[in-house]
């Protein structure tokens, strides 16, 4: 990348357009004073981006337009372009050429472009990231920089290393944090102080809203309870009653029809008794002969069914056997057969396996004859191989040997060459340092005489500065306790008016009243305010006070009971509970009399009227004489009983601890809660933070004029005493300096005889080596011949040996594969054998039980045969008795069934008559009984129905259709003893504030509404702290760094500006780089080390100008602009500068504006910069290559 052109048109002096055309190497811009020739740097700072006006030596944008002269009119805009050829690509472009303008306007407003290209600022510093050029790189250096490094003032010298090390950004954003941070404590400080008065009435309002909560839960569960069962109750009992009185008319009827059935059924009963006894002696006698009868035919009938049975079971038993024995025949030949061909397999099988059996160990011992002899054959062969080995790694260890060997004798002949080079430079090098070294001692104890006379006379100053610090921190101290006095005032009245405009403290209804009244005209018109802010009471009052008013403190007082009843609408309407409202015109005193203020006159302890004791608006007289008029305030409670007893307890006492007696000789007293305020309180302690807020303003006023006394004192001894510390400073830098001079020189002094001896005793010993080594050559060239022939003979001995076990494996393969086929086949024959001799065994076994099993059948037949013979000879004497008995028996059995069936039924008609006569007479006694239960469930029914009215309406004033809305399903019996206990849960809350639960709602919300942000300010300042900590981590290594790189381009830039000499940049403290001093030590040729304030003029331009270039080495640009940085140089000083320009010129361009003609001998190209016309500046180019 190049800058190849720059156009201005209309900036500053420049009317017309300009162009100025750049090539490589220095370009030259020269011109008298107030030409206009620096404006061309301006230039290169406008179209970079510069927003600062004043680091364009303006105030306002419209200043670099140009403003007309006599003879021309103002322009309304300027325009700078800069062309840069991009062949290389450097520039995040695709173009070969990139033009970047701006151009600004007399409103203030400036555009940019690329290439013609609308851009942004962003765009333009974006396309120039990371190539060294920008308004905030040293592209262009200007008489500033040179000013700012030779500042006495330490901080615009950092400001130098901080902008090279690129550290600036991180500081400001460090500093930003910082002011952040103070902020963000001042805020968690007020939102601190306002949660712990919210905290301190949370918790009591927390309870007591989880109380009311917790009754209304109760209550209304008892209530929809209570409901619910009143509705089963009632329902249940209605349709009782309904059920009742239907039951008791179909009773009646069913007792007159019950009586005529009954005599019916009566004389039915007695007709059917008489006929059934007569049937019954003639069945008795007709049983009994059937009876002998029917014995004997059952004897004969018996028999012979069993002698059938056993005939049937013989018979079927014996063909069920002859089958058995006809299949074991069958059986017994087939395995006859088969056993006699098995027999003849197996001897074929066992002569077939003994032949495999011979050839497998004949196979077995050739194969293990073959793996001996490969044994032997590879053991010979690994042993040969293993010689090769050594014979190689021999050779390869002695050729490595001798051109190592060569290497070295190489090595110590260049080395005795050095050396010998070495030995002459350090005798010459010795002498120079004994003459530096005797003149070093020589400055060192003249500066230490100087230095302690100079110390003698500092002690003294010290002593002053010491004796005004004292005086200056007991002033801060003293500001510091009165800024914090002010602090905490301020923040606690913020708070307590925060309260009040919000109306902290009061009731839910009253304060939403109240906040409503804020916003509306009507709602303010009608109330005067609240009791507590419109009574003042003295503080050792305010609690008897308080007490006294209870909960009449957050009465609202209003001017008519029209306004009141105007309000009370207003809270109805509004959903936001109930307020006490006192209309002024309806207030009457209530005062004591004569003789009940005759009861504590001239009592000890007593202080008189509460509404006497307190301050108020005459026109709220009748209010608070009414509120307090009758209230007596007293120091203790024994006090108030003596009085109470006097006025026989006809008025109010309160002590001041807030103890009452009532009257009537109630008391109300004990520990009252803790609080940060009360009501009453709260607007005397805004009036005293006032007060004291105003006398510790003017208290602070007077430290503070204290405070500047002691500084103005302060600043000017300290003034003398940095004055005083810098010289000795210097004269420590200077004193340490020669030290550290004196030091190192005796150091180099040592070094160089011990190198001289070194160099002597090291050539003796690289002779002897070299004489060692040329030995060893030549045996280790004897050792590799012998090496390499015995390497050839074992090569043939390793080649017949692997022929030889190539054949001998062959030979094993193809006897283990014989062996294989032989067990495989050995294997099958032996299992074959195995398989038929088992089942010849089989056979064997299942021919023996066969006929053991025939045999047994056929003995079995024969006596089953003859069984069958015997029972049909006994089966033919059996059936001729039965035939006959039972013709007999079958005419008795008719006979008999003839008497049973009519008397059956003669029976059955008596039973039934009976059964429907007693059925009559159990139902009609049941339907008497049934009647008169009927008629006093009835009257209970209608008793309960009425009381269960009454109850409901007197408890909820609800009909029974009211409370049908209610209905829910419920479990009665549990539902009862629900009820049970919440009544006991609702007796032991006691006493329930009814208002907590919207009360703590908005407090809590309130409370969690700051609380959060207290946390996230507590969250942003740790964030704040930690970000603090990383841009000063960072900072610090970045600083570190980048000084280093900067120290190091210092001190070559310097020798080579200089031509000789040395110099240093050091940190005065390496534990704090961010703030401490940047002193430049520095030594041109032949002069001693010092400081740069020590220097000449010119020598501390040239060295502050070396440091720039360090500079520019760190952040090389393209091309860099030198804006008159020469002028302080003398013309010695100036050539050196001209000529390290010219070299650095090789590889940036250099855009100098100068007058100086050693800089000017330099320029490869020049400008002249000329005002022909006043207030115009024009340009006259000449190129000198």
């Amino acid at each position: 990348m190049q800058l190849t052109k720059l156009e201005i048109s209309g900036f500053k002096s420049f009317a017309k357009k300009t162009e100025l055309i750049f090539k490589n190497g220095i370009t030259g811009i020269l011109g008298p004073n107030g030409c206009g020739k620096s404006n061309i740097a301006d230039a290169f700072r406008f179209v970079l981006g510069e927003q600062n006006a004043r680091a364009l030596r303006g105030k306002r944008i419209d200043d670099f337009i140009f403003g007309g002269t006599e003879k021309r009119k103002p322009l309304s805009y300027c325009e700078v372009s800069m062309y840069f050829d991009n062949s290389d690509g450097l520039l995040a472009s695709p173009f070969s050429e990139v033009v970047v303008t701006r151009r600004a306007f007399r409103s203030g407003e400036s555009e940019y472009s690329i290439n013609k290209t609308p851009a942004r600022l962003r765009d333009i510093r974006e396309l120039f990231r990371d190539t060294g050029i920008g308004k905030d790189g040293y592209s262009i250096i200007g008489q500033g920089r040179v000013s700012e490094i030779l500042s006495d003032r330490s901080d615009d010298r950092r400001e130098v290393f901080e902008e090279a090390a690129g550290v600036m950004k991180y500081r400001a954003r460090k500093e930003e944090a910082e002011r952040k941070l103070q902020a963000t404590a001042k805020n968690i400080l007020r939102l601190e102080d306002i949660l712990r008065e919210l905290e301190s009435r949370l918790e009591p309002l927390r309870l007591q809203s989880e109380k009311a909560a917790e009754y209304f839960r109760l209550r209304e569960e008892l209530r929809e309870l209570e409901i619910n069962l009143f509705l089963y109750q009632y329902d249940k009992s209605n349709e009782r009653l309904k059920q009742l009185r239907g039951v008791a008319c179909q009773l009646s009827d069913e007792i007159t029809a019950a009586l005529a059935e009954e005599e019916a059924y009566a004389a039915g009963c007695a007709k059917e008794e008489e006929l059934e006894r007569s049937l019954s002696a003639a069945i008795s006698e007709t049983s009994r002969t059937l009876i002998e009868l029917s014995a004997s035919v059952e004897g004969h009938a018996g028999n012979e069914k069993l002698i059938h049975e056993r005939i049937d079971a013989l018979t079927a038993d014996v063909a069920r056997r002859q089958a058995e024995i006809t299949r074991i025949r069958e059986r017994e030949t087939a395995d006859g057969e088969r056993s006699s061909q098995l027999a003849e397999e197996i001897n074929l099988k066992k002569a077939s396996e003994d032949a495999l059996e011979a050839a497998l160990e004949t196979a077995e011992a050739e194969f293990a004859e073959l793996s001996g002899s490969i044994n032997a054959a590879e053991e010979k062969l690994e042993a040969q191989k293993q010689s090769m080995m050594d014979y190689m790694n021999r050779l390869a260890d002695t050729k490595s040997r001798i051109s190592r060997l060569g290497a070295m004798r190489e090595s110590i002949r260049k080395q005795t060459a050095s050396l010998a080079q070495e030995l002459i430079e350090a005798e010459a090098e010795g002498k120079h340092l004994d003459e530096e070294y005797a003149e070093a001692q020589a400055d060192k104890e003249a500066l230490l005489k100087h230095k302690t006379e100079f110390e003698t006379a500092r002690q003294a100053a010290i002593d002053e500065i010491n004796a005004l610090n004292v005086n200056a921190l007991s002033a801060a101290k003293a500001i510091r306790r009165a800024e914090d006095e002010i602090s905490a005032g301020k923040s606690r009245l913020k708070v307590l008016e925060e309260m009040r405009r919000a109306h902290e403290g009061y009731y839910a209804s009253v304060r939403r009243l109240l906040n409503d009244a804020q916003r509306s005209a009507e709602l303010k018109k009608r109330m005067h305010g609240v009791v507590a802010e419109l009574l003042s009471v003295p503080q050792e009052y305010e609690r008897a006070v308080e007490s006294a008013l209870g909960s009449a403190l957050q009465n609202i007082v209003v001017p008519t009971e029209h306004d009141a009843k105007y309000l009370i609408n207003y809270l109805r309407e509004h959903d936001y509970g109930r307020a006490t409202l006192l209309p002024v015109s309806a207030m009457r005193a209530r005062l004591l009399t004569d003789e009940e203020k005759n009861c504590f006159r001239g009592i000890d302890g007593c202080f008189g009227i509460a509404s006497e004791l307190v301050r108020f608006s005459p026109e709220y007289g009748s209010v608070f004489e009414n509120l307090l008029g009758r209230t007596v305030i007293v120091r203790d409670i024994d006090t108030g009983i003596l009085i109470s007893r006097r006025a026989k307890s006809a008025f109010r006492i309160a002590t001041l601890k807030g103890d009452i007696l009532n009257p009537g000789g109630s008391m109300t007293g004990g520990s009252l809660q803790k609080r940060e305020f009360s009501l009453l309180g709260r607007e005397r302690e805004i009036e005293e933070l006032a007060e004291g807020r105003k006398t510790a303003e003017s208290r602070l006023a007077e430290l503070r004029n204290a405070e500047a006394e002691c500084s103005k004192a302060l600043q000017e001894a300290n003034a003398k005493a940095a004055a005083d510390a810098d010289e000795l400073r210097k004269l420590d830098v200077r004193l340490a300096s020669l030290t550290e001079k004196a030091d190192i020189v005796q150091k180099y002094i040592q070094k160089n005889v011990e190198r001289i001896k070194q160099i002597a005793e090291e050539q003796q010993r690289l002779a002897d080596a070299e004489t060692d080594i040329n030995a060893e050559c030549a045996s280790a060239e004897a050792a590799a011949n012998g090496i390499d022939l015995g390497s050839s003979a074992n090569g043939q001995d390793i080649k017949n040996t692997q022929l030889e076990l190539a054949n001998l494996r062959s030979a094993l393969q193809a006897a283990n594969d014989e062996i294989s086929a032989l067990r495989i086949r050995h294997t099958a024959a032996n299992r074959e054998r195995i398989s038929a001799e088992n089942e010849l065994k089989r056979l064997n076994a299942e021919l023996a039980d066969a006929e053991t099993r025939r045999t047994a059948e056929t003995i079995a037949i024969e006596a089953a045969e003859r069984d069958c013979r015997q029972l049909n000879d006994e089966l033919g004497s059996v059936s001729c008795g039965l035939s006959e008995s039972r013709a007999e028996l079958n005419a008795l059995n008719d006979e008999l069934r003839r008497l049973e069936s009519e008397r059956a039924a003669r029976l059955n008609a008596l039973d039934e008559l009976r059964a429907k006569h007693e059925q009559v007479s159990l139902r009609l006694s049941e339907l008497r009984e049934r009647l008169h239960r009927n008629e006093l469930a009835t009257n209970k029914a209608q008793s309960e129905l009425d009381n269960m009215n009454e109850r409901i309406w007197r408890d909820y004033e609800l009909t029974y259709d009211n409370a049908l809305s209610f209905r829910r399903d419920i479990a009665v019996t549990q539902a009862h003893l629900r009820t049970d206990e919440l009544r006991k849960e609702l007796k032991s809350l006691g006493d329930v504030n009814t208002s907590a639960i919207e009360d703590y709602r908005e407090l809590n919300e309130r409370f969690q509404s700051l609380n959060a942000q207290c946390g996230d300010l507590r969250q942003a300042e740790a964030d704040l702290n930690e970000l603090i900590a990383k841009l000063t981590e960072t900072m610090e290594k970045e600083f570190c760094e980048q000084f280093s790189l900067i120290r190091q381009n210092f001190t070559a830039t310097f020798s080579e500006l200089f031509n000789g000499g040395h110099a240093e940049l050091v940190l005065s403290d390496k534990s704090d780089v961010l703030n401490c001093n940047i002193d430049i030590i520095a030594q041109p040729p032949g002069k001693k080390l010092q400081l740069l304030s020590l220097l000449s003029g010119g020598e501390q331009a040239l060295t502050a100008i070396a440091l720039l270039f360090a500079i520019l080495k760190l952040k090389p640009a393209a091309f860099c602009i030198l804006d008159e940085i020469d002028t302080s140089l003398d013309e010695a000083n100036v050539d050196c500068f001209a000529e390290y320009l010219r070299k650095y010129s090789e590889g940036t361009q250099f855009i100098i504006i100068t007058h100086r003609k050693g800089a000017m001998a330099v320029c490869n190209s020049l400008y002249g910069v000329s005002m022909e016309e006043k207030g115009v500046s024009t340009l006259v180019s000449a190129r000198l290559d």
